[in-house]
């Protein structure tokens, strides 16, 4: 039986040097930027959040995004609610939104709140770039971080535990 406190190090040590591949890194991490940029408690973040853990894509680059977009998201919410005014108050998408609105399921999402909508649309039109962005970046720095990550004598203890542990004497 493993230690109830080495499980989490070792979840997130395999987390980063698992063997995925740039593209999961990178789709992982446009999630993650998504999910931290958009406000928490309503339906939209619970739908993204679990898209990402429904896709195959890396979810420790995708919890790191979503931690450091978070704070990111704090402070663009007085542009998120600049944009999502903008969107919310267009006459041409007003039936639109009137329509989603009288949906059964729609209101949960908070998509009538400015700065939720806001951070939506600003979420869906960095999804690309960001994506494009961080699969060279992952594709470079991966191979070096695993090495690096896979020296220090933490690492050793995580991945030698489980043989440690399994050991019994007679």
């Amino acid at each position: 039986m493993m230690l109830w406190f080495i499980q989490p190090l070792r979840a997130a040590a395999k987390a980063l040097t698992s063997a995925d591949s740039p593209r999961q890194m990178a789709a992982g991490f446009a999630l993650g930027m998504m999910i931290g940029l958009v406000p928490k408690g309503n339906l939209t973040a619970i739908l993204l959040a679990v898209l990402l853990l429904s896709m195959r894509v890396n979810l420790a680059t995708g919890g790191l995004a979503t931690m450091l977009f978070a704070w990111v998201g704090m402070v663009v919410d007085p542009l998120t609610h600049h944009v999502g005014g903008l969107l919310l108050s267009h006459p041409n998408l007003a039936p639109l939104w009137t329509w989603l609105y009288n949906q059964p399921v729609v209101p949960w999402t908070a998509f009538n709140n400015t700065v939720v909508m806001g951070s939506c649309a600003i979420g869906l039109w960095l999804l690309l770039p960001v994506y494009l962005v961080t699969r060279p970046l992952f594709a470079h720095h991966q191979p070096l971080l695993v090495e690096r990550i896979k020296r220090y004598r933490l690492y050793q203890v995580l991945f030698g535990a489980d043989v440690v542990t399994s050991w019994r004497t007679a």
